[in-house]
Parts: C-alpha cells; sequence; structure tokens
C-alpha cells in the first residue's frame, strides 16, 4: 500500500531531534534550519461526500501537508473572516497521508470476501467496468446498473446522476436515513421544510427536537448562532434521549425513549388544542381538516404518551404549555426523528403541524421558507443531470422505490428517482422485481451505512458484479471485482464551489495541494472516463474535465485561467441594500397542496398506495413506535429490558469513516456504549468495562462509558468501527456478530420500515452484561 506515513511525536524536545525526524518523511529536505513554505486554499475533506465544504488554507513545507486553518475570505465556516476548524478539519494532514489509503487500481482474484486481489492498470480496470455494463445493459435492460449513495455527494448527484440518466437506469440507491424522508414529510404538510429561521436572534423559543447541531453543523455555526439567540433571552426546550452540550443549556430536557417522538408530537398536540393555544386565525384560514385532527389527537393525551416515551405526563405539559405560548417559535427537527424510526413521516407531519396551528409558519424567527441574502451576483451553469434523457417509464422501473412511484412522478420534488439502499440490496437474494447486476459503491461502506450487515454479506456474494471507489480499504472492498483508488480533495482541482450571502457572492475551486498518492484520480475524472468507454462522450464533454469547468463558468465571465489565478477566491461585494424580507406568503407556499392549505388532514398523500404496494398512506399522523421497545414489546422486556439507539453523526468521525485517524482516535479508541451509571451497577458493570450488548437480532461488543444524562432504561452508542489505526496501534472491529457494529442489532424486516419512505427503524430491546476476563 505504500510507504507508512507516521507522525512527529509531540514529545520531540530539541531542535536537532526535530530536524532528524522531519528529514526522515518523505518530502522533507530542511536546509540552513529553514522550510519553505507555501498556503493553498482549497476545501475541507473532513466530512466526506457531503455537499458542503468549509473553505480552507493548507499549509504545505517542502511538497508536504503540515497544517491546516479555514479561509477568512470565503463564508461556509461560520462566515467570512473566521479561521476555526472542527476537529475533522484539523486532521486533513492525517487524512492524506493515512496508512490505510487505497494506492492502485485492483481486480479480485479470490472468492468474494476473502479480499484477495492483484495489481491493474487504470485502462484495464475501466475497460472491465465498461464491458460488463455494456454486456449486463444488453441482456437485462440498463436499470440493471445502480449505485450505492453515501449522502447528497456532489459527483454522484451530478455526474453519477447524469450518468445513470444517459445510460437508462433509474436505480440511485438512497439511504433513506438521510435528509430526502424528512424533506418530503415537511413539503407533503406545510409545503416546505426548514432547516432555520430566518435569524436566530428573533426567535424567543426554539425546541431541539432530535437535532444533533453539535456534531453535524458545526462549521456552518448553527451552535454558536443558538447559543448567541440564548445569551440574549431565547428559550431552549432540547428532546433527545442523550443529553448533548447545547441541552445543558436547555430550560427543559425531554429524554424522550428512542423512537417514540411521534407519540410525544400527537400528546403535545393534544395539549395545545384542547386548552385552546392555537392561532385561531390562521387555523380558520390556512389549514385544512384541523377538525378531523382534533377528533384524532384525543385519544393522544400526555398521559397515555408517557408509558411509550417514558416522559412524565407534566413535563409534556409544560412543554406544550411553552410551545404554545411563546411566540415566535421554532422546531428544528433532527434525523434520528425524521428519517431514522418507522414512523418517521408521520413524526415530522405532527411537529411540522405543531409549528403550523400555533402560527409559527413563514414569520420572523419561524419556520422560515428561505433565505434572505439576495439574488446571486456570480452565476455559473449548474451541472444538468440530463433528466430529459431519460425515459418515460424510468421511475416505474425502480427496483424498490424509497418513497412511492406516484409521488415521484408527481413533481420531482426530491432531485429524481430513487430506490432505497436496503430494499435494492435485498432484491440480489429475493430477484424482486429483479435483482441488480452491477453494483456501484463510492464512498459508501454498506455493512455499516444499511442494517443487517450478515444480509448485506450475502447480497454481495451473490451480486454478479461490484465496483468499489474508495479513498480507504473499507470493509465491503473485500467484496469487490474491481477496484479503484480515489484522491482525497486534497489531491484534486476539478470542483467549483460558489457562495452566496448577505454580503456578497464567493467563487472558489478546488487547488491541489499534493499530488495523488500513487495513482489515485478523481472521482470526478472516472465518472467522464468511464462514459467515454461507454460510448457516451458526447454527453460528458468526451472526457476533458477542463472543458466541463469552463462551461459551468462561462455565465460568470470569469475564466477557468483567472480563477486558478486567484487561489483564496474572487469576491464580488453587494453595493445595494437588500430588500426587506417578505413574510407570510402562504398562497404561494401552500399552492402545490390540496386546496392550497396546510394538511392537517392529509390529502396528498392520505388514501394513496403506501411504498409496499398492499396497503394506503394515513390522512393523519398515527404512531407506530420501533420494532421492540418497553411499551411496544413488553413481552420481551424480561429477557431485554433496555433500549438501544445510536447516533447519526458524530464530530470525531464522518459516519463510519475517519477511526484511521490518530488525532480523532485518540479522543475515542475504543467502541463506546453510553450508559446511566445506576443501569451499570445493577448489572455488574464498571466504567470503561468491556461488554457484550445483544438483541433478538445479533450482539456486539462496545465499551461502558458512564453518563449522568441518559435515561435509566436507555443505551446509545454509534456504528462504524471497522477501521484499525496504525498509528495508535488501535484495531479494527468485525462488522458482523461479535463485533462493534451496532446495526447487528436492529430489526431489519421491511415490515416496520416507513410505508411512505421506507425509513428503517434504529431502536431495538436488548440485555447487556460484562465480558468476562476483559
Amino acid at each position: 500500500m505504500g510507504e507508512e506515513v507516521g507522525c512527529l511525536s509531540v514529545t520531540v524536545a530539541c531542535r536537532r531531534e526535530i530536524r532528524e525526524a522531519l528529514n526522515k518523511l518523505p518530502g522533507f529536505h530542511m536546509k540552513n534550519n529553514t522550510v519553505e513554505e507555501k498556503i493553498i486554499p482549497t476545501f475541507c475533506h473532513g466530512c466526506g461526500p457531503a455537499k458542503t465544504r468549509c473553505a480552507i488554507l493548507c499549509h504545505v513545507k517542502n511538497g508536504r501537508f503540515v497544517k491546516v486553518e479555514g479561509n477568512p475570505d470565503a463564508f461556509n465556516n461560520w462566515g467570512r473572516g473566521c479561521t476555526s476548524l472542527c476537529a475533522k478539519g484539523n486532521t486533513g494532514m492525517q487524512l492524506l497521508y493515512s496508512p490505510g489509503r487505497l494506492t492502485y487500481p485492483m481486480k479480485r482474484i479470490g472468492e468474494k470476501g476473502e479480499g484477495k486481489f492483484k495489481r491493474i492498470t487504470w485502462d484495464e480496470a475501466l475497460d472491465t467496468i465498461a464491458a460488463k455494463l455494456k454486456e449486463t445493459k444488453e441482456k437485462y435492460g440498463p436499470e440493471s446498473y445502480a449505485v450505492l449513495s453515501p449522502e447528497l455527494w456532489q459527483v454522484l448527484a451530478t455526474l453519477g446522476r447524469r450518468f445513470l440518466n444517459v445510460h437508462g437506469s433509474p436505480n440511485y440507491l438512497h439511504s433513506a436515513i438521510c435528509a430526502t424522508p424528512r424533506a418530503a414529510a415537511a413539503k407533503t404538510t406545510v409545503g416546505f421544510s426548514s432547516a432555520a429561521p430566518d435569524d436566530w436572534s428573533k426567535t424567543r423559543l426554539i425546541v431541539n427536537w432530535g437535532a444533533n447541531c453539535e456534531n453535524a453543523s458545526v462549521n456552518q455555526g448553527q451552535p454558536y448562532a443558538i447559543l448567541n439567540a440564548l445569551e440574549k433571552g431565547t428559550k431552549l426546550i432540547d428532546i433527545r434521549p442523550m443529553l448533548e452540550p447545547l441541552g445543558a443549556k436547555a430550560g427543559l430536557w425531554l429524554p424522550v425513549r428512542p423512537g417514540t417522538d411521534c407519540a410525544l408530537a400527537l400528546a403535545i398536540l393534544n395539549v395545545i388544542i384542547n386548552e385552546e393555544l392555537y392561532d385561531a386565525d390562521f387555523v380558520t384560514n390556512w389549514c385544512y381538516g384541523f377538525d378531523k385532527l382534533v377528533e384524532h389527537v384525543q385519544k393522544n393525551t400526555p398521559e397515555w404518551a408517557e408509558t411509550i416515551t417514558g416522559i412524565p405526563a407534566e413535563k409534556t405539559k409544560e412543554a406544550a404549555m411553552i410551545i404554545g405560548t411563546v411566540k415566535p417559535s421554532f422546531i428544528k427537527i433532527g434525523n434520528g426523528v425524521g428519517d431514522q424510526a418507522g414512523d418517521g413521516t408521520a413524526t415530522v407531519q405532527a411537529i411540522c403541524l405543531i409549528a403550523a396551528i400555533t402560527g409559527n409558519l413563514d414569520i420572523p424567527g419561524g419556520f422560515y421558507a428561505g433565505f434572505q441574502i439576495g439574488p446571486g451576483l456570480i452565476n455559473i451553469n449548474r451541472i444538468s443531470t440530463l433528466a430529459e434523457k431519460a425515459t418515460p417509464d424510468m421511475v416505474e422501473k425502480l427496483v424498490a422505490p424509497e418513497s412511492p412511484v406516484w409521488y415521484q412522478k408527481s413533481g420531482n420534488w426530491d432531485g429524481g428517482p430513487t430506490s432505497a439502499y436496503y430494499k435494492g440490496l435485498r432484491s440480489i437474494l429475493t430477484g424482486k422485481p429483479y435483482p441488480i447486476r452491477v453494483l456501484n459503491a463510492s464512498c459508501s461502506n454498506p455493512f455499516s451505512a444499511t442494517r443487517n450487515p450478515q444480509k448485506v454479506a450475502e447480497a454481495l456474494k451473490k451480486l454478479e458484479f461490484l465496483f468499489v471507489m474508495d479513498v480507504n480499504w473499507a470493509s465491503h472492498v473485500n467484496y469487490a471485482d474491481i477496484v479503484l483508488p480515489a484522491c482525497t480533495d486534497y489531491e484534486r482541482d476539478d470542483q467549483i464551489e460558489v457562495r452566496n450571502r448577505r454580503e456578497g457572492t464567493w467563487i472558489g475551486i478546488y487547488n491541489k495541494i499534493a499530488e495523488p498518492l500513487g495513482e489515485s484520480r478523481s472521482d470526478w475524472q472516472f465518472y467522464l472516463d468511464l462514459a467515454v468507454r461507454m460510448g457516451y462522450g458526447a454527453d460528458f464533454w468526451n472526457g476533458d474535465m477542463e472543458a466541463l469547468l469552463n462551461e459551468q463558468l462561462a455565465p460568470s465571465g470569469i475564466t477557468l485561467a483567472e480563477l486558478r489565478k486567484s487561489p483564496r477566491g474572487i469576491f464580488i461585494k453587494r453595493t445595494s441594500p437588500l430588500p426587506e424580507p417578505q413574510y407570510r406568503r402562504y398562497s404561494a407556499l401552500f399552492k402545490k397542496l390540496p386546496h392550497g392549505k396546510v394538511q392537517c388532514y392529509n390529502e396528498f398523500i392520505g388514501g394513496k398506495d403506501n411504498n409496499t404496494n398492499n396497503g394506503e398512506l394515513p390522512y393523519l399522523p398515527v404512531y407506530k413506535g420501533p420494532p421492540e421497545g418497553i411499551a411496544q414489546t413488553p413481552e420481551l422486556i424480561g429477557e431485554y429490558p433496555l433500549i438501544l439507539s445510536d447516533v447519526h453523526a458524530h464530530r470525531l468521525s464522518q459516519h463510519s469513516y475517519l477511526h484511521d485517524i490518530a488525532y480523532l482516535r485518540e479522543l475515542q479508541p475504543y467502541p463506546w456504549v453510553r450508559i446511566n451509571p445506576a443501569t451499570a451497577q445493577k448489572y455488574g458493570i464498571g466504567n470503561g468495562d468491556w461488554v457484550k450488548v445483544e438483541s433478538r437480532h445479533g450482539w456486539s461488543n462496545f465499551k461502558a462509558e458512564y453518563f449522568q444524562g441518559i435515561a435509566p432504561d436507555v443505551l446509545m452508542t454509534k456504528r462504524g468501527w471497522w477501521q484499525s489505526c496504525a498509528e495508535l496501534d488501535l484495531p479494527g472491529y468485525s462488522l458482523f456478530d461479535g463485533g462493534s457494529e451496532v446495526n447487528n442489532l436492529y430489526n431489519s424486516d421491511e415490515k416496520y420500515f416507513d410505508t411512505f419512505y421506507s425509513q428503517m427503524p434504529k431502536q431495538t430491546l436488548v440485555k447487556i452484561s460484562r465480558v468476562e476476563g476483559e
């Protein structure tokens, strides 16, 4: 895998030893006690393939990346003028030089799963992939090809989707656990989704419902905007199973049991309605079916919810009274609430209705339907996905529709057709409605990205052809037929970023700060090269990345040469004042909804085929709960008395990646499970003990961490511990039973998935025991 690069130890004490240590590292040659240094702007790789990247300045000494800081000329790390980065952003050097990097193309020579490969050339790898795609398209149709989506990744959402459309396949396998299910539930209820108010300082109450902004939104400035609002008197209610830093600032913390948020939301609606705390004028003029909602929630009392959620009825009433009387308010809805529960759609619907009937839609400090930042001053051509190339029946050919086909055909609400990640993989085993034949996995490890790793392994063994392009040797690489080494963002210069803000508009381009390690290549160039080999070159700039970049820049009047000569980017300041924000644009916001009104009784989706094609979607939000729960399955709690879930995003990892980075791994060296000390002592578990956590579906080992900020009947952990860290001599862990992957523990039966958007529950009942001898 190439020469392993270690870290310079901070214990080296004298200048002579430092010089000797530096000279042993590749690329370092010190002369006359000086080191030549240059600073190169680019964008951070710390959040992996996510769409939003922080602009950074990389310090390079004698050709080696040694230090990183934020770019004060850009806008996307807290704001213009800020140079701070998060923990992940500060580890770019270790990511680039990681010993686990893939450095050359490979072809499988052993059985799938064995991990036996031989080195090949890029030409052979691309020719092999293209030949297989042509063969399967001819034999089985273009829909036999599918891609695994890591998240909203720009290269896959543009060139990847473009390739699918030109090839003729709709099968973009989205995770069904990230963002779009939540957005769809909101848009079909109130006409829009909202991640933030227009101005946090205008908000008098923030309800943080399952949102993990301390981990997921650090460098976008959201935690700091919220803290600033709190200092000025804004109230905070935090609703999460585990206390996080923001929750410690809350006036009211509701440690809801994982997977029971819908019950809590319905109980809050019950109180707001029965105490007549709703905005009667808004309800009369802009809500459809409010009378049916009133009748529906009468049974959902706080006392009913208490046995389900673990929240005392009086606390639920207190929260409802605050939400119903403090205005303006904003409810921030998190991933775990809407995207990772079997009733995620109903939960988001109910929460959106709380915001709606209290009159908090599209008002200053409330659920805001846009950003008042003014028109962009630098315009570029967005990369077209060539959706017009898609045949009219393409959506009908989805292997496993993530949301119902009728919804995906109803106006392209979510950016293009999608199949559900896990359901799509299952088609390989069931053959229903047809099996995927060729699968592309880029920066997405399916053993940790979805449920039931054992079943995923069965599917990958049976799959006809898998090709993987990744930065690191992930565990699913062992099942690939062709493996391709991907660059990090520090080794490429082929993506343009534009940031439009109130102050003006900024444009920048990724700048290469180091030559690609080994034979690694950019994912962008890979798609162009593969398209040419497939005969699709005319739709892919004939493989010329410069032509693609120039086409993007054409409307801006800025040439590629000019942009490259301005490595910190180009900023155009806004010279005219922005217009005053416009609010209460209800007729425009609700125009896609039946009757042009908020759907208290949802006729947009109600009564239509659900995602299983054997039933109808409900008109009103209905509590379903987790497959196994303390209230749902009381017959199980004698053997499995605790409920377990996991955090989706974490500040020290990028989903299941970055556990090989020493700076991050030393802060969380072992797979952890957080447990209330009283619960731990009940089972004879000490702080730091290895424990076996077992559900009806599998078992995994973790290290117990005492944590007071968690209910006695709840355990919380995180997924993805497959990477080892050579620099700290820490192992990676198996993704199957006996390892440390939480996805082994969850119920993966599709009947428990959300029937509108295929969300998979991540809650289960478990038992815990100390691992003897550890």
